[in-house]
């Protein structure tokens, strides 16, 4: 049985899929078909009693959108589900729905950021509106970059500063103990604005999950 699917196109080599949610809930592990595309991450939503829609898996993925329009397979810890395509209409995704792609792309470790740039249009609001918790580390600028409070290594970071969004991979994290631990990052950019200037806005990306960031002025 086919599934019907709404295909949300964001940008050249990236689309959400949405679809109703199978009473099964199969956890998405890959695409068996069409070849050359990937998953990138998942988010169920509509769990709640109250969902108008009921339950709904979201799938953001990269690589060509044309080849999606024959049907695609994915491979779920259930069994295969096959999915027949069509064109979502304008605000096909709700603001709960964004906010949970959001987190879920904010989440999915690094092998993803371009893709994630990709699809940041869709989440950009929903990103912009996440709470930073009052415990949450601190982004500062310093003499040749930026560097964050506490010891728990990033892999990549997130943030808007004076001439936008941008994200870049953590390559380098240079630990000292001056008494509060605290780390230098070396960055390299992957999408958007370059790592310049104090960032308004600063999450960072972990694994498995990820931190808003509070940021602060230079670290004297």
């Amino acid at each position: 049985m086919l599934v019907p699917a709404r295909l949300i196109e964001a940008a050249p080599g990236a689309c959400v899929l949405r679809f109703p949610l199978p009473p099964s809930l199969p956890i998405p592990l890959h695409i068996a078909s069409p070849e050359g595309v990937g998953l990138v991450t998942w988010a169920f939503a509509g769990l709640e009693a109250a969902a108008a829609d009921g339950p709904v898996c979201l799938l953001a993925l990269d690589g060509d959108g044309a080849a999606l329009r024959e049907g695609v397979s994915i491979a779920t810890h259930f069994r295969d589900l096959a999915l027949r395509l069509e064109p979502a209409p304008a605000g096909a995704l709700s603001a709960a729905e964004r906010d949970l792609l959001a987190r879920a792309l904010l989440s999915a470790g690094t092998s993803g950021l371009g893709t994630f740039g990709a699809l940041f249009g869709l989440v950009e609001a929903a990103v912009a509106a996440l709470p930073v918790a009052d415990e949450a580390p601190d982004l500062a600028d310093e003499a040749g970059g930026w560097s964050i409070s506490g010891t728990a290594i990033p892999l990549g970071l997130l943030f808007r500063g004076p001439a936008g969004w941008g994200c870049a991979r953590v390559t380098r994290a240079a630990l000292r103990f001056a008494g509060h631990p605290r780390q230098h990052l070396t960055l390299d950019p992957v999408w958007g604005a370059a790592p310049e200037g104090l960032p308004a806005r600063a999450f960072a990306l972990h694994a498995h999950g990820f931190t808003a960031l509070t940021t602060s002025g230079p670290v004297t």
